[in-house]
């Protein structure tokens, strides 16, 4: 079974985050024959030139097609010879910033465009600030429009620099800062001769072998169950996905809140049975015994798994209303809705520039 990666694309306005992705399944040849058929057509209405418009394979929107931005987040599925993706397609826009939060908040890699005739701006600093504070640890910095700037190897190195300063802050487990042109197709699905001087991956390539999934793996079996499976009397099964380690046959389990114990009698991944499953993956596991499991039931593999009714966290708060002290909310506690209340806010965090307020 191929892996799955789940990233997104984000920046400012205009860096050109749709045309890239376009262009990148147009160069792969991912795209149907009448998707590509009807970005031909589609192309030859105001685009310049007559040249293709490879940003309509995502803006779908008219609204979105007449201003020539992205408004909603736009998601492709695709799959190379190596691997499988999603791709959440972001809007630049400041207006939009709500969007590209919700795209952020189900990706593992963040595909984040610098405009190379602008350098880094406050968009920029924004987008990856937000992805940082929903969880992303892998980023990809693509410099692109280097058409722009003759493909000059030193304004590179010097936006490189500034990128470098800027992911510093967010400690990310991985970093890597490629120059692209989306219009042209520079270094997005091989290397380009008008980069030389650049030595590194194009970025499908190091899309195709990057592992975000190690951490997860290398960690206790955890799975919150989504749901109670019984299609017939003779089978029970416990179906979520696996947020941590792996499951295999025979391994020992506690379920929360009960603490009771039981051991993996059987694993599906969909409907094939398998002798294990990881992190990532959607499963259905059934029990060596009937023990009280519902939707909101947390499987481990920990003896001693922490439990607690307090919690700190960074929250990235969207609402009209301001969050407030002791006011009572609903939290999604990995499959479990519950009531929360608000302890105590330490301080607000300037999503610019990460500064304390």
């Amino acid at each position: 079974m191929k892996s799955l990666l789940k990233f997104i694309t984000c920046g400012s306005v205009d860096d050109g985050k749709s045309t890239l992705i376009g262009h990148l399944l147009y160069d792969a040849k991912l795209l149907f024959a009448d998707q590509e058929k009807a970005l031909i057509l589609g192309s030859k209405v105001g685009s310049a030139n007559g040249d293709i418009d490879y940003s309509l394979l995502l803006d779908g929107l008219m609204a979105e097609r007449e201003q020539g931005i992205t408004i909603d987040v736009a998601y492709r599925y695709f799959t190379s010879s190596a691997r499988s993706f999603i791709v959440a397609d972001c809007p630049g826009h400041e207006q939009y910033t709500r969007n590209m939060a919700v795209g952020a908040s189900f990706a593992d890699l963040a595909v984040i465009l610098v405009d190379a005739s602008q350098g880094v701006l406050l968009q920029t600093r924004r987008h990856a600030r937000i992805c940082a504070l929903m969880g992303i640890r892998h980023f990809v910095i693509a410099v692109n429009k280097m058409d722009l700037i003759d493909y000059d190897p030193h304004r590179f190195v010097g936006i490189n620099r500034d990128v470098n300063a800027l992911c510093a802050q967010f400690e990310p487990s991985s970093l890597k800062v490629i120059p692209v042109c989306a219009t042209r197709g520079d270094n997005l699905t091989k290397q380009s001769k008008n980069t030389q001087w650049y030595q590194g991956t194009s970025l499908l390539e190091y899309l195709e072998n990057i592992d975000v999934e190690a951490q997860r793996i290398n960690k206790d079996f955890t799975m919150p169950v989504q749901r109670v499976v019984r299609p017939n009397a003779s089978f029970r099964g416990y179906s979520g996905q696996i947020e941590t380690g792996s499951a295999k046959v025979g391994d020992e389990i506690l379920v929360l809140p009960n603490n009771e114990t039981a051991r993996i009698a059987q694993v599906y991944v969909a409907d094939r049975n398998a002798k294990c499953a990881k992190a990532g993956q959607p499963v259905t596991i059934c029990l060596d015994r009937e023990i009280d499991v519902s939707r909101g039931c947390v499987m481990s593999s920990s003896k001693k798994p922490e439990v607690s009714d307090m919690v700190t966290a960074d929250i990235l708060w969207m609402d009209t209303q301001e969050l407030v002290n002791g006011r009572s909310y609903i939290a999604k506690c990995g499959t479990m809705t519950i009531p929360a209340t608000v302890m105590d806010i330490k301080y607000k965090i300037d999503v610019n520039t990460g500064q304390h307020i």
